[in-house]
């Protein structure tokens, strides 16, 4: 459930109770496990998962390095 949402690289980023507690501490590995232990996407062809899981860090990544500011209640 969407609780807190993240200015970062001109947009917004939205976040549950255990993933903003992740960013509140800095704990980047954490937060990427959290995505990853997600299932890939249906719609996502099995050949094309290692491509999204390595999409998915480098959102993270981008999140972390254009953050601005303290979260905001969703």
């Amino acid at each position: 459930m969407v609780r807190w949402r993240y200015s970062a690289g001109g947009r917004d980023w939205l976040a549950c109770p255990k993933c903003h507690d992740a960013i509140q501490r800095d704990d980047r590995e954490e937060l990427l496990d959290r995505v990853l232990m997600q299932p890939v996407p249906r719609t996502v062809p099995e050949r094309y998962a290692p491509r999204y899981r390595q999409h998915a860090r480098k959102l993270h990544e981008e999140f972390w390095q254009t953050r601005e500011g303290p979260p905001a209640p969703a």
